[in-house]
């Protein structure tokens, strides 16, 4: 418990805290009371750190000591904060003010005393931050104080907080955009009472990979905006592994909206960096930012300082920054709305800059994608990429408090909510400047594009009706792309439960969990609501084409076998590069005794498939287990010569 000082220490956030996070100490006092110094760090929770009167603070808060770590909890956070600029300042109204970024994970060291110590801060193991205060007493005297603020993370993996994975639990895959509605709302319904376990996981590789895997049936369910829209293309897979797009369903899960965003900030008047604010580009601006880069953006400034002052204050760019203007490569939604917006509204601009800096592609026009890194003509030298969320999130968090100027990316609201990062208010069609808000994103809705398989596209003209609410057009909603086919497992038998399981997901997502979206994701309509109770009434509907396989085969090898047949189901090929179409061979043939094989190759223990290749005597131990896999495959199949069988495990 912190004792009674003559000034006050505040320190926020303190909860629901991720790795990198950024948290506010703020010292006050007055002026009979000075603060020489103050030292911040996090250590060890529940130890009843003590004062001290010498020059440095008392032992337990040594830095390598029993209590604190002599390095970072992680790659994302600072050891030590110490400020200096508290005499003066903290007997200000406003008080003394310092940031430290603090960490999620474990760090070993060993202390002063050589012995080994261990601290663990995460969502099941909070830290306290400890801020050491030197400063003149009520008595007159000059000592350091401690001062302990409990620190709670945020929970990153729902199903551990969910205390594990529930029976049949769904698999599904998405942009890492969806990972915050994936983690709050698993945490929720489990949490809600009404089951054990989380009922999904979920994989964040990239919007495009994810529909791509849904198409090969390698997760259950997939989250898109486009889903199989084939101007877009999405999980058709390559020229080198055609896929056939999956039967299924659409079903609306939020309202997220594109957006040109930019992080970092610039000094406010107490010298303390605070984020942009109210920043407006034009369709102009925008265009020759994303086509050309920062090089070539120089024509514009001063109409964009002029409406922008705080970005003249600090200059557009940042210029320590590894990125400047940022986007993802992978193919994302995101991408298809913002060049198909600038293709429609700014056609006579987008295009490559016509100057030698661009070499052949000079002049060349620019058209709709969804991957800036596979776009032709290219965005090399125009557009830094990052993979993935963290990057950015950890370049923008990296930036010292004296580095200023912007960080600019393409990306989605909810993302750049979660990153703290300020949405540009873009000129829409009709000329006004717009925002995504609840209001704007609503007005979007209603001139929103219906497509066949029942989704809705942004309309890049809409504008406000008299007096109306003007839309902000690059509103879109999220999609859950869920199957029609019942689920099955690798042997094409009914997953009952998983199938329960998807139902009860998708049904909490639409209707319970709506009230606990993430930041920058709002609520879908109640007719979206209505449709997506019917579509999820749909799913398993379908009647499979696969015949199930039976767990324990008739080992007889009698003729009756051979008139039966063993199927190959998308799921059971899947993770290894196969297509989606479902593969039947007839029993006894080779192609049947192969898949038998590759089935009991899968079931192999774990640490039998693990550990083979790493040592012979692994390797041995594999050569027996195959060896008995393969007799047994061959006595069920009616047949005792090795040379038939081929190596793959896989129907041909």
């Amino acid at each position: 418990m912190n004792g009674p000082t003559p000034w006050t220490v505040t320190i926020s956030p303190t909860t629901e805290l991720s790795d990198g996070a950024r948290i506010r100490v703020t010292l006050q006092t007055d002026s009979a009371h000075p603060i020489s110094i103050a030292k911040a760090q996090v250590c060890r929770a529940g130890v009843n750190y003590g004062t001290s009167t010498s020059f440095v603070p008392n032992d337990d808060f040594a830095i390598g000591g029993p209590n604190c770590p002599s390095i970072p909890i992680s790659t994302s956070a600072d050891l030590s904060v110490t400020d200096g600029n508290t005499y003066t300042n903290a007997t200000r109204p406003i008080g003394e003010s310092f940031t430290m970024l603090v960490g999620v994970g474990t760090v070993g060291w060993n202390d002063t005393a050589g012995q080994a110590q261990l601290l663990t801060c995460d969502a099941q193991n909070p830290c306290d931050l400890v801020v050491q205060v030197r400063g003149i007493g009520t008595d007159g005297v000059l000592r350091w104080t401690p001062y302990t603020q409990k620190l709670e993370y945020r929970i990153d993996d729902p199903i551990a907080g969910c205390g594990g994975p529930a029976s049949g639990i769904v698999s599904s895959a998405s942009s890492d955009r969806i990972s915050r509605l994936w983690v709050d709302l698993t945490l929720a319904q489990c949490h809600n009472g009404t089951q054990t376990g989380a009922v999904s996981s979920s994989s964040f590789t990239g919007e495009g990979s994810a529909v791509d895997m849904f198409s090969r049936g390698d997760v259950d369910m997939a989250y898109s905006a486009v889903g199989y829209d084939e101007t877009v293309g999405l999980g058709r897979g390559n020229q080198a592994e055609p896929l056939t797009p999956r039967s299924s369903v659409n079903i609306p899960v939020a309202l997220n909206a594109t957006v040109l965003a930019v992080g970092n900030g610039l000094p406010d008047s107490n010298g303390y960096k605070v984020p942009y604010s109210d920043v407006k580009l034009t369709l102009d601006e925008v265009t020759a930012l994303i086509t050309g880069g920062p090089d070539q953006i120089g024509t514009f400034l001063p109409a964009i300082y002029a409406r922008n002052p705080q970005l003249q204050s600090t200059g557009m760019f940042s210029p320590s920054s590894s990125i400047r203007v940022g986007a993802v490569p992978d193919a994302e939604s995101t991408t298809w709305f913002m060049t198909g917006a600038l293709d429609t509204l700014r056609s006579n601009t987008w295009k490559v800059p016509n100057n030698n800096s661009f070499g052949p592609d000079a002049g060349k026009d620019r058209g709709t994608y969804s991957s800036f890194a596979l776009a032709d003509p290219s965005f090399q030298g125009v557009l830094n990429l990052y993979t993935g969320t963290s990057i950015l999130d950890k370049t923008i968090k990296l930036q010292s408090t004296n580095d200023y100027g912007g960080i600019w990316t393409v990306t989605d609201l909810a993302t750049a909510r979660f990153l703290g990062m300020t949405v540009v208010q873009i000129q829409n069609a009709s000329g006004a400047f717009v925002e995504p808000t609840q209001a704007s994103m609503a007005a979007a809705l209603s001139s929103m594009t219906a497509t066949a398989d029942g989704r809705l596209l942004p309309n890049y003209s809409a504008a406000a009706a008299s007096g109306g609410v003007e839309p902000y057009p690059l509103t879109f909603v999220e999609y859950a792309l869920a199957p029609l086919k019942p689920l099955v497992d690798a042997r094409c038998n009914a997953r009952p439960t998983a199938q329960q399981n998807l139902t009860n997901w998708l049904t909490y997502v639409v209707h319970g969990g709506q009230q606990v979206l993430p930041d920058g994701l709002e609520p879908i309509t109640p007719s979206m609501v209505s449709a997506a109770t019917t579509a999820i009434a749909r799913l398993g509907s379908t009647a499979n084409t696969c015949v199930p396989v039976p767990v324990v085969p008739n080992a007889g090898g009698s003729g009756s076998a051979s008139s039966g047949t063993v199927v190959s189901p998308p799921s059971a090929v899947g993770s290894r590069g196969g297509v989606s179409a479902t593969r039947v061979a007839p029993a006894g043939s080779s192609v049947a005794v192969d898949a038998q094989l590759a089935s009991a190759q899968a079931e192999m223990p774990e640490f039998i498939r693990r550990s083979a290749g790493g040592n012979a005597l692994a390797l041995v131990g594999l050569v027996a287990v195959l060896a008995l896999l393969t007799i047994s495959a061959m006595a069920t199949s009616g047949r005792f010569s090795l040379t038939q069988f081929r190596r793959g495990g896989r129907a041909q």
